[in-house]
């Protein structure tokens, strides 16, 4: 999805590496783990608070990004949004809404949403995500 939506407001693809790296869930080894699945990189672009100190400590450059409209353009509302059937494709770009619906990911988030209490069981719906 991150290629799809760079390829949407055309950033020529020699400008940007995308690289998977997996998670191993271990802060102690994180940093050297993902140096040693990249180019070699001086600055670290993050907001989240233990990325951050991690990259702190093992000496890089740790620089904030701006936030847009963070209560509007969050996974979260996103995944909210989809769940109960309101309109969310305009929080993404194109390219990436007609993807998750390809791939039916709108349908699957609801399914993954359901409950198999009865209705007369149910409380509002509580997403964890």
């Amino acid at each position: 999805m991150i290629r799809l939506a760079l390829d949407g407001v055309k950033m020529d693809a020699d400008k940007y590496y995308l690289i998977p790296v997996r998670d191993l869930r271990i802060h102690d080894l994180w940093v050297p783990h993902l140096v040693s699945q990249t180019p070699r990189f001086e600055v670290v672009f993050s907001n989240e608070p233990v990325t951050s100190r991690l990259f702190k400590e093992a000496g890089f450059r740790v620089e904030p990004l701006p936030f847009y409209d963070r209560e509007l353009y969050s996974s979260t509302e996103i995944r909210e949004r989809v769940v109960r059937g309101k309109s969310w494709e305009e929080l993404v770009p194109p390219s990436v809404a007609s993807y998750i619906k390809r791939i039916f990911g709108d349908e699957r988030l609801r399914e993954l949403a359901m409950s198999d209490e009865p209705e007369h069981h149910r409380h509002e719906l509580q997403l964890k995500f």
